[in-house]
């Protein structure tokens, strides 16, 4: 069994979300709303100076050198009524169509993406949201 970490009203699970996953039943979830992997080799950073401010090095760890593949959007499908799916642009050969996406305008103009997409299970339009991530903090 998997010790829950709760954190005021959230329960967190330090384990493989497949393994997880397997053992709940069909719709456990109202909303499962996930940010795997890209496949873009993005899992660690330089150390970078000048106008981005120095920004701090991490290792590259290798987690992000491929997408998940279908099992696992079968699982998370089969878990979760309705889905949220950030990077889902990068998978979207395991992807049910959608006119649901959300496109994530993040407000800067960096060296970074101007914005992120999400695929949704909601057949609604597409919306925008503009946020400043650094805004936020």
């Amino acid at each position: 069994m998997i010790a829950p970490i709760i954190i005021g009203k959230a329960t967190l699970y330090n384990c493989d979300c497949m393994e997880y996953m397997r053992g709940l039943p069909d719709n456990a979830f109202d909303l499962a709303i996930v940010d795997p992997p890209y496949g873009i080799n993005k899992d660690g950073q330089k150390k970078t100076t000048g106008g981005n401010g120095g920004r701090k090095a991490h290792e590259f760890k290798g987690w992000d050198s491929s997408i998940p593949d279908s099992a696992y959007f079968k699982e998370l499908m089969r878990v979760s009524k309705n889905q949220i799916i950030w990077g889902a642009n990068y998978m979207t050969e395991y992807l049910p169509p959608s006119m649901g996406w959300i496109l994530w305008d993040k407000g800067q103009r960096i060296n970074q993406s101007d914005g992120e997409l999400a695929f949704t299970s909601f057949q609604r339009a597409l919306r925008v949201w503009v946020c400043n991530r650094v805004e936020l903090l």
